[in-house]
């Protein structure tokens, strides 16, 4: 089993008024997005041979040749989807599921890891980091949606969201061998898009990236009855990062959404860098002080 990671550099670029926006990767500043990735790049490399880096070819200068990390595969494809609005940045990562040809694990830059866990996904069909049940947040978007698009993928379509119980993925982790499966997936989440750019500026575009990757994925997988795996039962948002508990109790840290403005989240990112990978750090440390990046 291999890892991939994608860097779509133009939501990373581009400033957003959206509360779900990739500006610096969500993150402070990019130092701590250049630091980010560096850690989970190299934690990832601790135990898998493979890790490749699905990017655009801004992505392939930054994290390739300037911050010289050490991915044993580069693809430059994600330049095409540029036509898109920035908020919608799932789309590099949806991308890059669908161009894979033998069993994978996407990683999100932001998953970090300290231990082996090929025992845990090497015979799933489909594996996520976790399951999402019933998180407002998808009531509240999906509705919007239904209310503002005209194409819904069928196995949507019979959800009342203001009465069911919606449950979804985290796709921090993302993959699995059933590729059939990830294809046809892939396919239809780029047509929820496509089919409903006209409208894009009617709804709030951060959050529909969680519906067309993350509730998309599970009510497709349910309605093939494909069995999903997950890395966590049902994880407590906030154990995700307790970084002193690493790498004793804690062995996976994901900062997801707001944890990413957190100084102290910033910094602990910054110092288990320092710790793992000194040489690493200090590059990038200087590249910043020296306004190389």
């Amino acid at each position: 089993m291999k890892i991939v990671q994608s860097f779509w550099s133009k939501p990373m670029r581009t400033q957003s008024n959206d509360i779900e926006g990739r500006f610096s990767g969500g993150w402070l500043d990019k130092k701590y997005l250049y630091m980010s990735w560096a850690l989970s790049c190299l934690q990832f490399r601790k135990y898998f041979d493979n890790v490749e880096l699905v990017t655009d070819a801004y992505g392939k200068k930054i994290l390739i040749d300037v911050l010289k990390l050490p991915y044993t595969k580069v693809t430059v494809a994600l330049d095409e989807l540029d036509k898109y609005p920035q908020d919608l940045w799932a789309l590099g990562k949806i991308y890059a599921y669908s161009i894979q040809k033998e069993p994978f694990i996407h990683a999100d830059g932001d998953v970090f890891i300290w231990e082996d866990i090929h025992n845990k996904v090497k015979n799933a069909p489909l594996y996520v980091q976790s399951l999402e049940v019933n998180m407002p947040v998808y009531h509240t978007h999906f509705n919007e949606i239904v209310n503002a698009f005209e194409y819904i993928p069928d196995v949507l379509k019979n959800i009342t969201p203001n009465k069911d119980i919606l449950t979804a993925i985290n796709a921090g982790l993302f993959g699995g061998h059933n590729l059939d499966f990830i294809q046809e997936y892939t396919k239809e989440a780029f047509k929820f898009v496509d089919d409903n750019l006209e409208n894009m500026d009617t709804i709030t575009k951060g959050p529909f990236n969680m519906i067309y990757e993350q509730l998309l994925f599970f009510y497709m997988a349910k309605h093939k009855q494909i069995e999903i795996t997950s890395y966590f039962d049902s994880p407590n948002n906030f154990d995700l990062v307790q970084f002193s508990g690493i790498p004793g109790k804690i062995k996976y840290i994901h900062p997801i959404g707001v944890f990413k403005k957190s100084l102290e989240v910033n910094e602990n990112i910054a110092n288990k860098l320092l710790l793992e990978h000194p040489e690493t750090y200090f590059h990038i440390d200087g590249l910043i002080k020296n306004l190389a990046l």
